[in-house]
């Protein structure tokens, strides 16, 4: 209390008695989709004429009364939900996100109140609500039974202003929310960084580790939102989307950034799978060959054969062979491209089981190759790929499994010495 002036008191008590509380709408939209999911619910203490008389650090002030906070709680719910029943009513499938204050629930004298007792007089198809709780709040205290009642009713939930801390990654893997925020000042300077972006794509495969859309709030630029999507993140909001600057042609609308945003992200994806196309038939071509040169060789030159590949090929990460129940039987050989971060002698030795690994499960399932993708090696900080093929030698009844592990992005020439280019021009 005593860190609220009496200016502020009285003015939120004249919102409460007028009910003068005006909602604005940020969209929250799809790059995937090019469209808008849903909307995130703003309420502002307004008078009758519209003017702003109390600003938001004064209206959802932890240090008002209880009493007040519940009663600002209830009127900012009823008018958030009442101003998007058009919406709901054309567009049925839009989903509202609507502001929680937790601290007020936590409270003895509010345990048994709950904000969806304002939404049933509605009649919202439950699941386009998302109830919306700041993480800072629940990192103090979770009111954990209000949250799970209103998930099994059916209702959505939201963190907002995310941040990836112990704190945080607690609050988010013990509600396993629907949405997760992910708050501008972890992300911002993506554009800038490929370090900042390694660490937004680690939040949002976090995020889907618990279950939730992770969302990107707070997005101001294009450069932003471009790099936020080729690190994971899909659905986002921000006063770039809101915000109609001028262009070429005069206004650029929303829907025109949308458009262009969505081209340019589908421009870099087309050419990283041309890319990746291009390289895959490389090894694909590669891996054929020195199946043809195990299938010849005494398995004693197994490692040698590896060797001879991994020397001759710059991308190649890992190459290794296995026999029918996955334990591995050659030397786990690195190429130039792998041993960043010095793991060779851990996982090169022979013995090792690869039966849980996806590559042995897929090919124990009947087929006779496969190729998917490791996000992050063990033996470099890249994405790589990975091609597994059985193959089968004259004198053994059950086929063994070469992998190689390549670095999916495209290598440049190894430059030679001077010394050895003249050898060779000679």
């Amino acid at each position: 209390m005593e860190n609220i002036s009496n200016e502020c008191l009285a003015s939120v008590g004249q919102i409460l008695e007028g009910k003068g509380v005006e909602v604005f709408y940020q969209p929250v939209l799809s790059l995937e989709s090019k469209g808008v999911i849903g909307f995130e619910a703003f309420s502002r203490g307004v008078d009758e004429l519209g003017k702003t008389i109390v600003e938001p650090a004064c209206l959802f002030s932890s240090s008002l009364p209880p009493e007040t906070q519940f009663k600002v709680e209830m009127l900012c719910l009823n008018k958030s939900l009442d101003s998007f029943r058009d919406i709901h009513l054309k567009y049925k499938s839009m989903i509202l996100f609507l502001n929680v204050n937790s601290n007020i629930y936590n409270l003895p004298e509010n345990e048994k109140q709950s904000p969806f007792k304002a939404v049933e007089s509605f009649k919202f198809n439950p699941r386009t609500i998302a109830f919306e709780f700041e993480v800072s709040q629940l990192e103090k205290k979770i009111p954990l039974s209000l949250i799970r009642s209103l998930q099994e009713s059916g209702y959505r939930i939201s963190l907002d202003n995310s941040r990836v801390s112990l704190a945080g990654l607690g609050v988010v893997f013990k509600i396993r929310p629907d949405f997760v925020k992910l708050d501008r000042f972890f992300f911002q300077g993506i554009d800038k960084s490929s370090h900042k972006k390694d660490m937004v794509k680690a939040a949002a495969l976090t995020f889907e580790l618990a279950g939730a859309m992770p969302i990107a709030k707070g997005v101001e630029t294009e450069t932003e939102a471009l790099a936020l999507a080729e690190a994971g993140f899909y659905l986002q909001q921000g006063f770039f989307y809101t915000n109609e600057e001028e262009g070429k042609s005069g206004t650029v609308t929303f829907g025109e950034k949308m458009t262009k945003l969505s081209a340019d992200f589908r421009g870099v994806k087309v050419v990283q799978f041309d890319d990746s196309r291009e390289i895959f038939g490389h090894f694909h071509l590669a891996l054929k060959s020195t199946v043809l040169k195990l299938q010849q060789e005494e398995l004693a030159g197994m490692n040698d054969v590896l060797k001879e590949l991994i020397k001759k090929e710059h991308g190649i990460v890992s190459v290794f062979v296995l026999d029918a129940s996955g334990k591995q039987i050659s030397q786990r050989l690195v190429g130039k491209s792998g041993d960043v971060i010095g793991k060779t002698v851990e996982v090169s030795l022979t013995g090792r089981d690869h039966s849980h690994e996806d590559y042995f499960i897929y090919l124990n399932s009947g087929l006779e190759k496969v190729a998917g993708r490791q996000r992050r090696s063990a033996f470099c900080r890249e994405d790589s790929r990975y091609i597994a093929s059985f193959f089968y030698r004259e004198e053994g009844r059950r086929g063994l499994i070469i992998v190689l592990e390549y670095l999916d992005k495209p290598q440049e020439q190894e430059k030679k010495p001077e010394s050895q280019k003249e050898q060779e021009q000679k």
